[in-house]
């Protein structure tokens, strides 16, 4: 066997030295996961508390935030979808014990993370109005929507960057690392919440203003979190800022200083990223425009707009706990994938999929049994509870299939098949979905929209079977 070195010099020989090619899976996957689903509860919660306590202010404000979700989903699009790229990436790498590549992937990574922070800032600056005036005429549901998504999107670089180093963590193992960075932004918005929103300790009430400020703020102190945590404990990682080159010190005018350096940018390492990132950008994407999709087919029927929104934040409550269990699954498959470890693979795809399913049967059983009293959390009206109580019953029933077009496809994606992840997300949510809805409202009213739900996953279950099936033929199968 040839001998390969780490980005530290030390010898490595053993093609199972690292615990993602050595521990056993159950142990392996629920030390990967369990970090991972806590963070995500955590996450999640402060998203349903953030519409809890604007619920008290308003049912407009609650609309608007429903208004400017798309945007943020978009947001978290870009953002995630480039990670899971970068994430994937590492792995492989470190399977393949090219440790200097693994280096590269998560120094271009955070690059583009900063890119991102400053391509919305500019673009929260220049046409947040301009995107509610097309969203809305409620002058009041448009002024607390700008409020909110102008201080999201210009103090966006917490987020993009705290992300980021997140998913280093997580690339290598670290997911007690990747947690508390999480949790670290999660607790302080959960904290900062009422002070912000209703005013205390001599700050004024702010609203939806107010709940924006304690969104970017814990995002903020969550970078800081996430980036001592990386120099401290991640140490198969050894990241860098490839913009920046520090000058010779002993430059008699400047001294030592950073300058930018434009020449450490290798195109290639990006492409790479996003040749497998990219279908999961266009999948989280297409989320951002299925929503607003929903958004204008339910304008037309009262306090639809703000079920909806309130849907989506406990979606992500519900849903968390299997994304959980996804991001610490797939730089397994990756790790074994690069270290052509058949065997392992399957027993991670068999478990992940195992635990998945009774996840989202239980998510499914506790929204059916309890959406009145989480209606009730958000301040419901009448009408507002009974268009709810509905929705939520009908929408919880397509659940458990979501877990396996979740887990098979982020399977396929991590092996090299991210196109078939990016067929089946499209199918799910605008080929299927949108079109559904839309024909559903017309011939059945409000009450038949929810079942686009249903219709669209269940056709998506079938394509992910088929084209998992030939995933594993192809690539899984011949290691």
């Amino acid at each position: 066997m040839s001998k390969t070195f780490d980005y530290k010099g030390k010898l490595v020989d053993d093609p199972v030295d690292h615990e993602l090619g050595r521990l056993p899976i159950g142990q392996l996957l629920f030390k990967m996961s369990v970090p991972m689903v806590i963070s995500m509860f955590m996450l999640a919660l402060y998203n349903v508390v953030d519409s809890i306590f604007i619920s008290r202010v308003s049912e407009d404000a609650l609309s608007a935030l429903s208004l400017a979700y798309p945007v943020q989903f978009l947001m978290v699009a870009l953002n995630i979808g480039t990670n899971i790229g970068m994430v994937a990436l590492i792995s492989r790498s470190l399977g393949e014990k090219n440790f200097n590549r693994a280096n590269d992937f998560a120094s271009h990574g955070l690059f583009l993370a900063i890119i991102y922070s400053i391509i919305f800032a500019i673009l929260g600056f220049l046409f947040t109005e301009p995107f509610f005036n097309a969203m809305t005429s409620d002058e009041n549901i448009r002024q607390e929507g700008i409020n909110y998504l102008t201080i999201i999107t210009i103090i966006s670089f917490g987020f993009f960057i705290q992300t980021t180093f997140e998913k280093m963590m997580q690339a290598t193992g670290k997911t007690v690392g990747s947690m508390i960075t999480q949790l670290t932004g999660a607790i302080t918005n959960i904290i900062l919440d009422p002070i912000f929103i209703f005013g205390y300790y001599g700050i004024p009430a702010m609203g939806t203003s107010g709940a924006a400020i304690a969104t970017v703020i814990g995002q903020i102190l969550g970078m800081f979190v996430g980036f001592i945590l990386n120099k401290i404990i991640n140490k198969d990682l050894s990241f860098r800022f490839i913009f920046l080159k520090v000058r010779d010190k002993n430059d008699p005018i400047f001294g030592s200083y950073w300058k930018f350096n434009l020449a450490g940018i290798n195109l290639d390492i990006i492409k790479n990223i996003y040749r497998v990132g990219l279908p999961s950008i266009i999948m989280q994407s297409i989320g951002s425009f299925m929503v607003m999709g929903l958004n204008a087919i339910l304008i037309k029927y009262q306090s639809a707009v703000a079920v909806l929104g309130v849907y989506y934040k406990l979606q992500s409550f519900i849903f968390m706990p299997v994304i959980g269990l996804n991001n610490g699954m797939v730089p397994i498959v990756s790790y074994n994938f690069g270290a052509h470890r058949k065997d392992r693979i399957n027993r991670v795809i068999k478990s992940a999929l195992i635990a998945g399913f009774n996840m989202m049967v239980a998510g499914a059983i506790i929204l059916f049994a309890f959406t009145d009293k989480i209606l009730y959390l958000f301040n419901a009206n009448d009408t507002m509870m009974d268009t709810g109580i509905y929705a939520f019953r009908v929408i919880a029933l397509h659940f458990p299939l979501v877990s396996f077009n979740i887990i098979l496809g982020s399977v396929m994606q991590a092996t090299k098949k991210e196109i078939y992840t990016l067929i089946i997300s499209l199918i799910r949510q605008i080929i299927i979905l949108l079109p559904t809805a839309y024909i559903l409202s017309n011939f059945f009213g409000l009450k038949g929209v929810w079942f686009c739900f249903i219709l669209s996953e269940a056709i998506a279950f079938i394509i992910t079977l088929m084209l998992f099936k030939k995933t594993y033929v192809e690539q899984i199968d011949t290691l």
